[in-house]
């Protein structure tokens, strides 16, 4: 019993090392290979469901894999008025050279404009979007652009959002 406790003592701090919380995000483009599916309603909420292969995307070699179960659609939630469906987002690069994107999370399906206005005031460049919840990702063209400051507005459904943007 003596020898097997030094032992526990130091697999336990090695084992917690393992054990704690991970920070990194998994970010997962499912696609399904059916075989068969349906939808029906029980007492008032409506299922949906795809029997077959899902697939996946990892993000850390790109390659396909084929994962066994069944597939759940998304149901996108109805937010409340007067909550902004915008949780996050990014302008980059900036300064730009020759494209610039915004990306930002959804919380809900949501109509997005984008417009980027020069210092005269004039909208040079117009993009509208239905987009769905979660992570979107909208690239502008900027290699045409002059080099200077723009004003970058960006508005999902009535909220609106500026930003400057330098072209070079």
């Amino acid at each position: 019993m003596r020898k097997l406790l030094p032992k526990i003592t130091y697999s336990i701090p090695l084992f917690l090392a393992f054990c704690t919380a991970s920070q990194a995000q998994v970010v997962l483009n499912r696609q399904v290979v059916a075989s068969s599916g349906g939808s029906g309603t029980i007492q008032n909420i409506q299922i949906q469901y795809t029997i077959g292969e899902p697939v996946i995307t990892p993000i850390t070699d790109g390659k396909l894999l084929l994962t066994q179960g069944f597939q759940q659609p998304e149901i996108s939630p109805r937010l409340p008025p007067g909550v902004n469906p915008v949780k996050s987002y990014v302008l980059f690069p900036n300064p730009a050279v020759s494209v610039t994107k915004i990306q930002f999370d959804l919380l809900a399906n949501a109509s997005v404009g984008i417009e980027l206005i020069n210092t005269a005031g004039q909208t040079i460049y117009r993009q509208q979007s239905e987009l769905a919840l979660g992570r979107n990702t909208i690239v502008i063209p900027v290699n045409h652009l002059a080099a200077g400051i723009y004003t970058l507005m960006f508005n999902v459904n009535g909220y609106i959002t500026f930003e400057k943007l330098i072209v070079q």
